[in-house]
């Protein structure tokens, strides 16, 4: 590590007031395995990332239990996955700006690696869990809960977070004894800069379409605007 990268973490953990006990942990948190292998490094951020999954899935749990007691199990575990999801993870690394400083291979590089959400939230784990080991349970503690857990909270009830598919195939189900179909109309862009368009049909009818860098997310956002159509046909 050489003295503009260690600059560059002293930069980004003083923004947090973090000071782990060893900074080599923190660089190894944001090395991804395409750069090790480029390099013929023989470690990546892929253990420190199961570490800070499980510390971070414990931290959620915990803060669900003592927050929501009027919720079962069910509804405590529905909200877990979306809290913990790869969408919001990677959401919340990005405005944290963990991408420039991550170490990728040239072709993950070329390939947009920086701006994924999915390895996004990989990096964003891997340093909780190098946290985890350099500054202790009480340190990672308050990290995950001021900077993870509750902006993620506020997260989720964006129109482009909340399930919108889910609360949809319930409504389709009751009323019109089916389920919606969807249709992807078209794509385009880039590999790493992907635009759908996509189109929901109920009861042989299209109802909705939706706009999104992933399919999923097109998807959800045509089952908001079907949602809406029928909500509105059914309260005239």
């Amino acid at each position: 590590m050489n003295t503009e990268r260690e600059k560059s973490l002293r930069t980004f953990l003083a923004q947090y007031n973090l000071t782990p006990s060893s900074l080599d942990v923190i660089h190894q948190a944001f090395l991804h395995r395409s750069y090790a292998y480029e390099y013929g490094l023989t470690c990546d951020n892929e253990r420190l990332e199961f570490l800070g999954d499980a510390v971070l899935a414990f931290m959620v749990v915990k803060y669900l239990y003592l927050n929501f007691p009027e919720y079962d199990e069910g509804e405590l575990s529905k909200l877990k996955a979306r809290l913990v999801s790869r969408s919001v993870l990677g959401r919340r690394a990005e405005e944290m700006e963990l991408g420039p400083l991550l170490l990728l291979g040239k072709g993950e590089e070329q390939a947009g690696g920086r701006k994924r959400p999915v390895l996004l939230g990989s990096v964003l784990e891997a340093l909780i869990g190098a946290l985890f080991l350099t500054a202790g349970f009480e340190v990672v503690n308050e990290f995950i809960l001021t900077h993870i857990i509750e902006p993620a909270a506020t997260l989720i009830h964006r129109k482009d977070f909340i399930d919108y598919k889910s609360k949809l195939q319930e409504l389709v189900q009751k009323h019109y004894q089916g389920i919606p179909r969807y249709h992807t109309v078209s794509e385009w862009g880039p590999d790493h800069q992907k635009q759908f368009k996509v189109e929901v049909i109920v009861n042989g009818k299209t109802l909705g379409q939706g706009l999104g860098s992933r399919k999923k997310t097109a998807e959800n956002l045509a089952a908001k605007e079907a949602l809406e159509k029928i909500q509105t046909q059914q309260s005239d």
